[in-house]
Parts: C-alpha cells; structure tokens; sequence
C-alpha cells in the first residue's frame, strides 16, 4: 500500500507542476487543527511532509493568526503553539487576529498565486480550498499523512484551458471570412462535371488493319521462300556429286601414276639424311662390344693367376689388415683391370 500511496502522490504531484506551476520548493501553509491531531497521534509533521510531496526541499509555514489561535485555546492547544513556533511565520498583515481559517483563506486567494500548500483538518476549509483550482492540499487519515488528488475545479480549469488552445485565436477570427469563401468556391468547382477529353468518336488507330495477320503472312513467304532454295540446292549437290564419282577412277589412276616417283625421290632424301647416323650408332656399338670382351678376357686371366698362386704355395699367410703400400712391382695381382695395383708388394 505504501508504495501505490507514494505513486499516487507523485501523479497529483506532477498534474500541479504541470497544470499550475505548483514545484519544489513547496511551502506548505499548516493550520492549528493539523498540528493538534498530529500531536494526538505523535506524528512528527517536519518528517513526514518531505515523504508526502517525494521531496526534501518543503517549509512548514504558520500565520500570526494561526498562532494566536493555538495560544487562545490554552492547555489543549499549548503543546502544538510550541511546535508553530518553530516554523516559517508568514506576515499576514492582519493587525487583529481573525480566526485561522480566514486567514488561510486570504492568503490563497482566488488563484493561489503564491503557490501553497495547505495541511488542515477543518472540514469548512477543506470545502471552500477545493473549489479554488490549484490548491493541493495534505490531509490525515488517522495516523498516516496523505495529499488529496487534485479537486474538480483544478481539473476543470485545465480542460477549459486545452479547449481554448484548440479553438481559433483572435487574430485568426478575422482570416475566417476569407478562408471560408475559398472553402466554398473549392466545393463548388468539385461539384460540377468534368469534361471528357479527345474525339467522341472511335479511336482512329483501332480501325486499322492488324498487324499481326501481316507478320504471319510474312512468315509464312520466307518460310517457303527458304524451302524451295533448300530443294534447290539439295539438287545441284546429287549432281554434283554424281559428276565426281564418274570423274573418280581417272583421278586416282593418275594420281597414283604421279605419286610412285615421288616417294621414290623422298625414300632416297631420308637414306641421306640417316646414314651418318646409323654409321655413328653402328660405331659406337662396336667399341662397346670390344670393351666387354677386354673385360672378360681380364678377368679370365686374373682368375688363372690366383689358381696358379693357391697351388704353388698354400701355406703362404693372407694379410689381416690393408696390404702395406710400396712401389709397383710387375708381378702383383691385376683384379681383372690387366696391370699390376701401384702399391702392392710383390711376393718375396
């Protein structure tokens, strides 16, 4: 509830901010029965006017007349003249106290043009501030302080003020005699006929002949046109070709007659061009056939000299390691290559 109390407050709150200007700093004007009853019910009225307007800037304001009456009213109303004294004292102007709610009265006037605030709990005066638009006004509800949604009359004097905005201004009166004749001669030329455009009669271009029997006519000329000239060339072809095969055997006879020499001349040309070739090849072949055949014969030999060697002598000790180098001698071993190793010593 609380938190829907204090939404409710800030709508009112911004419809006086909006409507009459009524913002921060509020002065709240607060008259001897709000204080009587809140001190009943031990409110502290400086604390709790800052949660009721969401607003830490609000000054608690009394009039002489306010004061004086709290003080008439002697032990009842002891308690809650001390508080007034330390609130905001407002010249009223009265040199005679009348009573309070005159007085509040007085300082509000027709307008509120001061823009206060007012916190009562005197039912005559909540009656007569509300027919005052733009005057907010803080109430008790036992306990709890709560400000009153905006009255009739405030909401009334805004929504005469939006009509007046949207009616014409006084300058615009006078532009209406002219702005409604134009009206009127606007309606006017949109109610009579407007005149059909070009011939009455058929349209000329429709009466000509259709052009597209004549594309098919032409279509249909090349068409036959391009058949005849196919049948036609077809013809020359057959006896075109007819002619040549007549003509056939004689060609080829003579055409053989004249090719026999001159692939004659042509098989001699190539022999001349490859004969030095095939003679180098053949060359080259010959020296590769010696050469294996010396190396055969080497190693033919190297084999009979190592027979011959084992049977004469085999108890002669081989060498472990590498044979020792030395000078060439002509009796080592040839391995096949038909001369002696340079470096191999010779058999002692």
């Amino acid at each position: 509830m609380r938190v829907k109390r204090q939404k409710n407050f800030r709508r009112s709150l911004r419809f006086y901010r909006l409507a009459h200007e009524i913002q921060a700093p509020y002065k709240v004007v607060v008259d001897g029965t709000f204080l009587t009853q809140s001190l009943q019910n031990k409110i502290h009225v400086r604390e709790q006017l800052p949660k009721v307007v969401c607003n830490d800037r609000v000054t608690p304001m009394v009039t002489n007349c306010v004061l004086a009456e709290l003080r008439a009213l002697g032990d009842r109303g002891r308690g809650a003249a001390f508080i007034a004294k330390g609130y905001y004292r407002v010249k009223c102007g009265h040199h005679t106290e009348i009573g309070a709610a005159a007085c509040i009265k007085e300082q509000i006037g027709t307008t509120n043009e001061r823009k206060l605030m007012v916190a009562t709990q005197d039912i005559d005066l909540v009656t007569d501030l509300r027919k005052i638009p733009g005057v907010p006004l803080i109430r008790l509800n036992m306990s709890v302080p709560y400000l009153e949604e905006p009255s009739t009359a405030s909401k009334a004097e805004i929504r005469a003020a939006e009509k007046t905005k949207i009616l014409p201004q006084s300058w615009e009166l006078a532009k209406l005699p002219a702005l409604q004749q134009k009206e009127a001669l606007a309606a006017a030329q949109a109610e009579k006929p407007k005149k059909k455009k070009g011939p009455s009669g058929a349209n000329p271009l429709s009466c000509l002949s259709s052009k597209k029997k004549a594309k098919v006519e032409r279509a249909a000329a090349a068409a036959a046109a391009a058949t005849a000239a196919a049948a036609a060339a077809a013809a020359a072809g057959v006896a075109a070709a007819a002619a040549e095969a007549a003509e056939l055997p004689a060609s080829l006879s003579t055409a053989a007659a004249s090719a026999a020499p001159e692939e004659a001349e042509e098989d001699e040309r190539s022999d001349r061009r490859w004969r030095p070739v095939a003679m180098a090849v053949s060359m080259a072949l010959q020296e590769v056939r010696a050469q294996r055949a010396q190396r055969a014969a080497a190693k033919a030999a190297a084999a009979a000299v190592s027979a011959a060697g084992e049977g004469k002598d085999s108890c002669w000790p081989r060498p472990l390691t590498a044979p020792t180098p030395a000078r060439a001698t002509s009796g080592g071993p040839t391995w096949g290559l038909g001369t002696p190793l340079v470096g191999w010593a010779s058999e002692t």
